[in-house]
């Protein structure tokens, strides 16, 4: 106990007033009286953490009985837990008023609960924004407040955005929307697809929608760089702009030269009126069986390698008077030669030939739009995961999905427990151990033994499972979904994900076309030109 300090209690005029006394005491000293709370909270995270580096900041009250010993009457949840956790000097502030009457204690506690409220968001961006003002850190503004990180980085993004700080404070965003509608406000066609995500039931949430829109930014700066690269080595390459432009131009390998010959590849650089388009394509590589599975025709019984996205370069002609080439198709023909052909035509051919084509085309367009979706997906998934599996206590219905994994002894759990779990350490924030299988016995023994209750046990467990599927998904999935893939997605459904609208692949629904992007629908484009090379 230190710094005693006397100060006379409020009391009507004209009556005695007794001396108060403020002192630091040792929270476990203290003894805990009758409160009506009952639900102290007392496990918070953030607030034990706070407690423990800071100390406990606002004053308990208590009164001596009649041995002289401490009574608390306010402050429970902050008594109880710095007597836990510790403080930094091991005391607690604390205000020594005198007994109350029973009445009183009971309606002081229940007022005292009853209307206390939290800190409402506009308030916390406020306080944030007063800290980083004055040169606190984010990283300490977590620390010194107790509020997360996630939080603090979004206050932060907030107080940068004028017109989404207004509608924070007018109650028309969330503060987690309102950081992401910050991060794209001086995008209006990003800010109006957010809005629709938002106000529209069906399709990609908010958040999916964010990641596709930072995708594709960071896809346009990586074909920009690209191009950079290759006109920095002397070649006419045509930017995203001018190759859309130049959509309907002649692919060189097509081209001849009067006398029908074609011309050499190294010379196509030194023509004029030809230019580079720079196109976006998928590799596949073949599946692989996985060892000791027989059944070839199982889609399980394969490991899939993830598709990789790779730039291809298609010579075009852009000014054919200038190249001085013809088509292969004109070489050697005469107006008589291209009339007699008119007649014996079949305009049904073409039009067949043009269905297909067309069907090239949407395919591939769905593809490169899932793949781009799915990639974005992932980010948005795996985010939700890391919250998921840090649950200490299991949802409504893992018990069977854990039963299921664990009897059947599902090839993606089994994979997982050989190779101690990669995905599971990431998930927690683990850095994964290296080594196939002998390391990480150690680490995966922590994560297991960790669990001090039968529901700890149960969670720690499906999140492996989580994990483990997690492992084993990607680009391939939503092109051949198990019935693995299905039951795991629609578990995750019912226990709060939002998949997007190429998850629901995976449980039979197919992707709207409202949600290709404009810009996945120019690399579309791009790509067909490749099909006609």
């Amino acid at each position: 106990m230190t710094d005693t300090i006397q100060t006379p209690i409020d009391t009507p005029a004209g009556e005695a007033t007794e001396a108060e006394e403020f002192l630091h005491l040792d929270p476990a000293a203290i003894i805990i009286g009758s409160n009506v709370r009952t639900d102290l909270r007392a496990d918070h995270k953030e607030f034990r953490k706070s407690v423990k580096e800071r100390g406990v900041l606002e004053a308990v009250t208590v009164y001596r009985n009649e041995d002289g010993q401490y009574v608390l009457l306010r402050g429970q949840r902050r008594t109880v837990t710095a007597a836990e956790v510790g403080t930094p000097t091991g005391l607690i502030p604390a205000r020594v008023v005198p007994l109350p009457d029973e009445a009183d204690r009971i309606g002081d506690q229940m007022v005292e609960n009853i209307h206390r409220a939290g800190m409402r968001e506009t308030e916390i961006v406020a306080g944030v924004e007063q800290l980083a003002l004055i040169g606190v850190s984010a990283a300490q503004i977590a620390k010194r407040t107790s509020i997360d990180r996630p939080t603090v980085n979004a206050a932060l993004a907030v107080t940068k955005a004028d017109q989404t700080r207004n509608r924070l404070e007018s109650g028309d965003l969330t503060l987690e929307e309102a950081a992401i509608f910050a991060e794209f406000e001086h995008d209006p066609d990003a800010a109006e697809r957010l809005e629709r995500a938002r106000t529209t039931r069906w399709g990609d949430s908010v958040e999916h929608v964010a990641q596709k829109l930072r995708d594709e930014a960071a896809e346009r700066a990586a074909y920009a760089a690209e191009v950079e690269r290759l006109r920095a080595e002397g070649l006419p390459v045509l930017s995203a702009q001018e190759a859309d432009e130049a959509d309907g131009s002649l692919v060189l390998e097509d081209m001849r030269t009067p006398e029908g010959e074609p011309v050499p590849v190294e010379e196509w650089p030194n023509l004029s009126g030809v230019a580079l388009i720079v196109t976006e394509d998928w590799e596949y590589p073949e599946p692989e069986a996985t060892e000791g599975e027989d059944d070839a025709d199982d889609a399980d019984a394969y490991e899939y390698a993830e598709p990789v996205k790779v730039y291809r370069l298609l010579w075009v002609v852009t000014d054919i008077e200038a190249s001085g080439l013809v088509h292969r198709s004109r070489v050697g023909r005469t107006d008589d030669d291209q009339g007699d052909d008119a007649e014996a035509h079949d305009p049904g051919t073409d039009a067949a030939d043009e269905a297909e084509a067309e069907a090239r085309r949407q395919e591939r367009r769905r593809v490169i739009a899932n793949n781009k979706a799915w990639a974005s997906a992932e980010t948005v998934r795996r985010e939700w995961l890391s919250t998921f599996v840090a649950r200490k206590t299991a949802p409504k219905g893992a018990e069977a999905l854990i039963c299921e994994a664990v009897v059947t002894g599902h090839h993606t759990l089994s994979k997982a427990m050989e190779h101690r779990h990669p995905r599971l350490f990431g998930l927690l924030g683990i850095d994964v151990p290296s080594g196939y299988c002998g390391a990480g016995y150690e680490e995966c023994h922590k994560i297991a033994t960790r669990a001090t209750s039968p529901k700890g046990a149960i969670m720690t467990t499906l999140a492996a499972v989580v994990a483990a599927w997690e492992d084993s998904i990607g680009k391939h999935t939503w092109r051949n979904p198990s019935q693995w893939d299905t039951r795991m997605l629609a578990a995750l459904m019912e226990w709060g994900y939002k998949p997007s609208d190429v998850e629901r692949v995976l449980i039979g629904e197919e992707p709207s076309d409202d949600s290709v992007t404009d810009d996945e629908a120019e690399a579309v484009e791009n790509d067909a030109s490749t099909d006609a090379a």
